[in-house]
């Protein structure tokens, strides 16, 4: 099917370039892709629960659900940052400050780079993080800690949100020679329903401890009528919250209000990038659909740079969730919401600037040249990576820099 409408837009584009306008091919595009306003577009409404964003506001931003009272969601989460934290790779337990200031701070490299949080509570959003651990299908939403629904979770993105709070590296805290954190303890271990059981008995003693922020925790949860709490009450209040915070900020792109019949909102620059967006750039291949992604897992190759979350400083991407030795270097394809605001790029950040990232796509060698990667370890190694690419991205037929730059402007419109 995919083939099929890149075939017809494909046709649309290149058969009728002297006698359409900009504009007119455009529509042919829009209707043939049957693209609508994503940036401020609907919200899941399985996530939406006003009663409870007070509380996940609380979650949010509280260090309580820190083993080391050091880390919250809004640590790599900014405000100023399109709710990334603007870095290659996140820094979590131990660190120090926001942003550039957590790189110098001590702190436990989360060897992935952190995602934006806008577009999240899109209906259409079913698949979550780089290597997919959480997926929506068939009425069932599969994760490391068991179905989701079955537990008391409302949405993926309930789920979803839960998942660093459980990570070793994001919040569980340092495991030192003599001693650790009560989470590593109760969580670290643990698998699947132990894992979601090992949580509830840690949220429980939580509302009993001294922490300053504990009488407050229970305050909230009194105010939002709830007997008790769990993770799953966890995963849904931090979902209506990210539904309430996503709505509140966001603002309508230049693309969609061009989708909404603004047709002044884009630059002649900037139709010429959208028609080879849809066109022989081939991005919409794999970056389709309202939210600009197909949620499915792609490998263009990229470099491992010098942290994974693997042996030898590798990221094995969604093989690490399938096991499937065809699925090595693939990650989930970014969906392009607010792009120009979330540099760096790539599932480890090693792209500085969206010129970087696009051009990859199209042909690697002159990122190589350009950081003088020779070390030995790419010398030798990077040609695994490079076997792994899709070949999609063969077919990518950009002719110059001004076509290069046209495509740049265009995902500035997004």
């Amino acid at each position: 099917m995919r083939f099929i409408l890149h075939l017809v837009a494909g046709l649309l584009i290149c058969s009728n370039a002297v006698a359409l306008s900009l504009d007119d091919r455009l529509r042919h595009i829009i209707e043939t892709f049957e693209i609508k306003p994503a940036s401020c577009g609907p919200v899941d409404q399985r996530a939406q629960n006003d009663k409870l964003v007070e509380l996940g506001e609380f979650f949010f931003t509280s260090k309580l659900l820190s083993g080391g009272s050091d880390t919250s969601c809004s640590t790599c989460h900014l405000d100023d940052k399109h709710l990334t934290d603007g870095l290659p790779v996140a820094v979590g337990v131990g660190g120090e400050g926001e942003g550039m200031a957590r790189m110098d701070s001590g702190g436990v490299i989360v060897p992935r780079n952190a995602f934006t949080l806008f577009g999240r509570a899109h209906p259409n959003y079913n698949t979550f993080f780089w290597d997919g651990k959480v997926i929506a299908q068939d009425g069932l939403i599969y994760s490391p800690i068991g179905e989701g629904y079955s537990k008391g979770f409302k949405s993926p993105l309930s789920v979803a949100a839960v998942l660093p709070i459980l990570a070793r590296d994001e919040f569980l805290g340092e495991q030192r020679m003599f001693s650790g954190t009560r989470n590593l303890e109760l969580i670290n271990t643990a698998y699947f329903d132990d894992k979601f059981i090992a949580a509830n008995k840690l949220i429980d003693e939580m509302l009993t401890s001294e922490h300053e922020d504990a009488g407050k925790l229970e305050q909230l949860k009194q105010n939002a009528g709830l007997e008790s709490l769990d993770l799953a009450v966890v995963g849904n209040s931090l979902a209506a919250f990210i539904v309430k915070k996503s709505t509140e900020q966001c603002e309508m792109s230049a693309w969609d209000r061009y989708l909404t019949g603004n047709t002044d909102s884009l630059s002649d620059r900037q139709k010429e990038g959208a028609v080879l967006f849809f066109g022989k750039g081939r991005c919409a291949a794999c970056h389709s659909g309202d939210l600009m992604s197909d949620m499915q897992f792609h490998s263009i190759g990229v470099p491992q740079g010098e942290f994974g979350t693997h042996i030898h400083k590798q990221d094995l991407g969604r093989a690490e969730i399938t096991f499937n030795d065809e699925d090595r270097y693939k990650f989930r394809t970014p969906p392009l919401i607010g792009v120009s605001q979330t540099a760096p790029y790539g599932h480890n950040g090693v792209f500085d600037t969206l010129e970087e990232a696009v051009l990859f796509h199209a042909n690697p060698i002159p990122f190589f040249i350009e950081k003088r990667w020779t070390s030995e370890r790419e010398m030798l190694t990077y040609g695994k990576l490079l076997g792994a690419r899709s070949d999609i991205l063969g077919y990518i037929d950009l002719k110059s820099q001004e076509e290069l730059a046209a495509l740049i402007e265009y995902l500035k419109s997004l």
